[in-house]
């Protein structure tokens, strides 16, 4: 049972219809259920990736760089240009990198209803 492809079970007549015509496990697995769990797969890369761009401004309590250089520098000194100089291209980069990756599920998503139809 491959459900923990996607959140959403795959719709039972996709697979009674793929089992119908012949097709074996690894077909169903790679012709039907992955490409319906792909834009789920997606944005749970979207999701992570967003995270990991704000979590990557903490790196710099340990010496890892970046950005949160200037937002720690900000704090400790209360200078608040500092801490936006850190914070506002963070929050655009998140931002830029949620956005593309909205337009790339959207496209797969969209492909995919234009072959169904």
């Amino acid at each position: 049972n491959r459900r923990c492809l996607s959140v959403m079970p795959m719709p039972r007549a996709a697979n009674d219809a793929a089992r119908g015509m012949g097709m074996t496990d690894r077909q169903r697995l790679f012709g039907i259920e992955f490409p319906l769990a792909f834009p789920v797969i997606l944005t749970g890369i979207r999701i992570v990736l967003v995270q990991n761009i704000g979590l990557a401004t903490i790196a710099a309590l340990i010496g890892g760089g970046g950005f949160g250089v200037f937002v720690f520098q900000g704090v400790g000194q209360t200078a608040m240009d500092l801490v936006l100089l850190g914070a506002v291209p963070t929050v655009a980069l998140a931002f830029a990198a949620a956005i593309i990756l909205d337009a790339v599920i959207e496209m797969t998503a969209t492909r995919r209803r234009v072959e169904t139809a």
